[in-house]
């Protein structure tokens, strides 16, 4: 019997500190995790890798989150793969522009960690 797989994760967030907190966190739950600040870099790496999950700040430099969302839902690579994304400003509007970028899951910063775990656990398997 084959070993099982264990998921890749891609984490996009451009405060250094809260990329390491997840970075390390989904790390030490059994995932491989690789982290970046922007944007653009995600793109291109999403593309390459094609993680099983991408989770991201809304608010980035450049490239937002959402934006991220949509340059994935491009990619015949990254269409299917689940976007989380973080925001600090959950209105109608930004609800709204995350549906329409192929957002899976928006949830509310600052999100405790274990809370951002189960919603990942969720939205992968629902890919499975």
């Amino acid at each position: 019997m084959a070993p099982e797989r264990i998921p890749s994760v891609l984490v996009v967030e451009d405060d250094r500190s809260t990329l390491s907190g997840y970075v390390d966190f989904l790390s030490g739950a059994g995932f491989n995790v690789v982290g970046l600040a922007d944007g653009e870099s995600a793109v291109a790496t999403a593309v390459n890798i094609t993680p099983d999950a991408v989770i991201t700040d809304v608010s980035l430099p450049g490239l937002d989150g959402l934006g991220l969302a949509a340059a994935l839902r491009t990619h015949s690579q990254t269409r299917d793969v689940p976007v989380i994304a973080l925001t600090a400003h959950r209105t109608a509007e930004v609800r709204a522009r995350a549906t329409s970028a192929g957002v899976t899951t928006l949830l509310l910063k600052p999100c405790v960690p274990a809370h951002l775990l189960a919603e990942l656990e969720r939205v992968l398997r629902r890919t499975r």
